[in-house]
């Protein structure tokens, strides 16, 4: 078995060149410019990636304490500390976002919330989206969120109850039933790619590495192999962004494309020493460290802060302090960008990491924690 490093900081590095990712492709027109590639659904997949590689690692570390506190307070723990990290701001965001609707010096936004509030309340507003085909919502980023806690309800009672003799072989149909998944729903008219079994791929090439890393399971020779992969997938993921039309490439493969480049990324920046050379020293950088501590909050901000944040910014500089501000359109995206970075990153001190705090509580191992418990903390 690998010994367990010590804080991964690549790792922060790659949450803050996903959540960039993100942004961009919300904030810039959609196939055009910066966005002729799909930046945004790449952000995602890196995300989904480095989910399924952190936590499929932490539920391995704990097969130890599932043999001595039994399934259930081992699920018990892995869900409470992942409702400490997730719930607090997703929650706290959806009842700042019902209240303003009755308050009339707030601008008015377009959201699903206000008619189907129970999709976002149970973490199921991915269904809303492949129902409604509604983008125009600006909580519609909240489908990955929703996709991501579906995963974390079933993918515990995998990894900690399939024997791991089997578990190479268990890991590997997942990536497959992603894929097949995409086909038989897109048969039924479900196309949006948003539903949590379509999104299985991403999780689980990222689990696979978690197992592949975790006992030290020919990782030279996985890695060599994961190179050659990630070139492929990197051209068929070009390969289809540059040819829009609708097809069974597409579908089929889009994702697990972007899920292989992304794999490789995940990879190389937790194994030994992370990226060498300049690569290294960006993902080490302490900004990049700092943007991807906070990248949760950036996501979760990041269509609010220019729809709302910022016109409540001018609409209040203008009625107390008589101050008038006007932006053109890239000087708007300065400003959001700046807003954005600062609310994320009183969001972390003040709001998020008191509740953080509280998973020292909820322990599932003795032993002192490990990269991926610390690197989940910033998920």
């Amino acid at each position: 078995m690998q010994k367990q490093q010590e804080y991964i900081s690549q790792l922060d590095g790659l949450r803050a060149f996903a959540v960039a990712l993100v942004v961009l492709f919300h904030w810039f027109p959609e196939g055009e410019g910066i966005n002729v590639i799909a930046n945004g659904p790449v952000g995602v997949t890196l995300f989904f990636v480095l989910s399924g590689f952190l936590i499929t690692r932490i539920l391995l570390a704990s097969r130890n304490y599932l043999a001595s506190h039994g399934l259930a307070a081992t699920y018990k723990n892995f869900m409470l500390r992942r409702m400490l990290r997730i719930f607090p701001l997703y929650y706290l965001t959806l009842l700042v976002i019902w209240s303003i609707r009755y308050i009339d010096f707030f601008p008015k936004i377009p959201s699903q919330l206000y008619y189907n509030p129970a999709y976002y309340l149970l973490y199921i507003s991915n269904f809303l989206i492949e129902k409604l085909h509604d983008w125009s919502d600006v909580l519609s980023p909240f489908w990955s969120l929703a996709v991501e806690e579906q995963f974390y309800i079933f993918w515990p009672f995998v990894v900690l109850t399939v024997p791991l003799r089997y578990m190479r072989g268990t890991l590997i149909a997942t990536v497959v039933l992603g894929i097949a998944s995409r086909a038989i729903l897109g048969s039924f008219g479900y196309s949006e790619g948003v539903l949590m079994p379509t999104c299985l791929d991403a999780f689980g090439l990222g689990a696979i590495w978690a197992y592949v890393s975790y006992f030290d399971k020919s990782v030279v020779k996985f890695l060599k192999t994961l190179n050659v992969l990630a070139v492929i997938g990197l051209g068929v993921f070009l390969f289809i962004c540059f040819n829009n039309d609708e097809s069974w490439l597409k579908t089929l493969f889009f994702r697990t494309s972007m899920s292989l480049f992304c794999l490789y990324l995940v990879a190389k920046a937790s194994y030994g020493k992370g990226f060498p050379s300049i690569i290294g020293s960006i993902l080490d950088n302490a900004f990049m460290r700092h943007i991807g501590r906070v990248s949760y909050g950036l996501y979760v901000y990041h269509m609010l802060v220019p729809t709302l944040v910022v016109p409540f910014i001018v609409k209040v500089l203008n009625r107390y302090l008589h101050i008038t501000l006007t932006f053109s359109e890239n000087s708007l995206k300065l400003v959001s960008l700046v807003v954005l970075i600062l609310l994320a990153t009183a969001s972390w001190y003040i709001f998020e990491a008191p509740f953080i705090k509280l998973k020292k509580y909820f322990q599932l191992s003795r032993v002192k924690p490990s990269a991926t418990t610390i690197n989940a903390a910033a998920e």
